[in-house]
């Protein structure tokens, strides 16, 4: 094979690989448009209000029934708090923090009532 045909080849396993690489890694980029994205949260109903969730790739890493560092089993008096609390505990995980604990101050910090 000569040098001209192998210089081809190379060049075609690149490209290859590199819009490989592009069409698979395109649905992990984050609402900001930078870097991957892994972590996704949701909020749940449960019997005592709301729960959330933190998923790694559609996989349940976190499944949060009641509010964090607060005495009791009582769910959030709303989605919005659970989400709020849940993207709180997404940042720390994305920052390397763990585990990534949530204190009363935390919470009061993010208004929501417990």
């Amino acid at each position: 094979m000569s040098s001209k045909k192998k210089l081809i080849v190379i060049i075609g396993i690149l490209a290859f690989a590199a819009a490989t690489y592009i069409f698979l890694s395109k649905g992990d980029i984050g609402a900001d448009g930078k870097g991957l994205r892994r972590l996704k949260v949701e909020a749940f109903k449960v019997e005592s209000g709301w729960g959330y969730r933190v998923l790694d790739k559609g996989t349940p890493i976190i499944e949060q029934r009641s509010v964090p560092g607060i005495p009791g089993n009582n769910g959030f008096k709303n989605e919005e708090s659970a989400l709020k609390t849940a993207k709180l505990v997404e940042h720390k995980l994305e920052k390397g923090i763990f585990p990534p604990s949530i204190s009363m101050s935390e919470l009061d910090s993010l208004g929501i009532d417990y």
